[in-house]
């Protein structure tokens, strides 16, 4: 969107930023599929799903269990070839099944399209994420994951659900022993507008770490300008005001 704004003889064309309408969501955990999560499972669908009416499309590359009952409508599909995307208002990709894995070429061939999706408003969730690219759909992850896999460390009940978290529709989950199966460096996913939404316990060695990301403006939520965007805002705005100043009529007393 360009805006023209003209202020006392000053004309000046303002860029509105651009915002994602989906999210993509690095999910540290096989919680749902796995655990049958009965607190956290509910809440990850409605979280992907959104005001939408349409279903949440699960995609099993390599035939996992199925997440029990969640209260949002699904379709499971063990391929995506001929699957039309915008039918669905989410695509939950499961990990290969059972505990802590990952297929990092779940999506290949189908990046292009899962990428389009996500620009016209779909949401993609990844369970057990555990690094690479996925065809390019994952914002800085061609290369390996900035994380720990907790099989090194053990499993913990120590997470917590962020402000950021709670802000999308979590709460604290009950005990199921291993609830996050890989913690994130924050520090490197922020770069990429990822927010934390579960914090890893402090077992998997990051200060400032997580076991769910998802990158920023989801669910309606405005996104958040470039810096150099609110840069070249506020520099516009100060021209502004300078010339009102200038041009400010000067009184005279006698």
């Amino acid at each position: 969107m360009i805006k023209t704004l003209t202020a006392l003889g000053l004309s000046m064309v303002l860029t509105a930023p651009a915002f994602a309408a989906g999210f993509i969501a690095l999910e540290g955990s096989d919680a749902t599929t796995f655990h049958h999560d009965a607190s956290y499972t509910p809440q990850l669908f409605k979280y992907l799903k959104g005001s939408s009416s349409l279903d949440v499309l699960i995609f099993q590359p390599g035939g996992g269990p199925v997440p029990g009952p969640t209260g949002v409508s699904t379709t499971v599909v063990s391929s995506l070839a001929g699957v039309t995307f915008s039918n669905y208002s989410a695509l939950y990709v499961e990990s290969g099944g059972g505990c802590c894995t990952a297929n990092p070429h779940a999506l290949d061939g189908f990046g292009a399209a899962i990428s389009s999706f996500v620009a016209g408003g779909g949401n993609v969730s990844i369970e057990n994420y555990v690094g690479g690219g996925y065809d390019g759909v994952v914002p800085g992850g061609a290369g390996a994951i900035q994380g720990l896999n907790v099989s090194f460390t053990g499993c913990s009940d120590g997470e917590a659900v962020t402000a950021d978290g709670i802000a999308k529709g979590f709460s604290q989950p009950p005990v199921d022993f291993c609830w996050s199966h890989q913690a994130y460096d924050n520090t490197y996913f922020k770069g990429f507008g990822y927010n934390s939404l579960i914090k890893s316990a402090p077992v998997y060695g990051f200060a400032d770490g997580s076991s769910f990301l998802a990158t920023g403006g989801t669910l309606g939520a405005p996104g958040v300008p470039e810096p150099a965007m609110w840069a070249m805002m506020l520099v516009g705005f100060g021209t502004v005001g300078a010339m009102m100043r200038r041009r400010a009529t000067k009184v005279t007393f006698a």
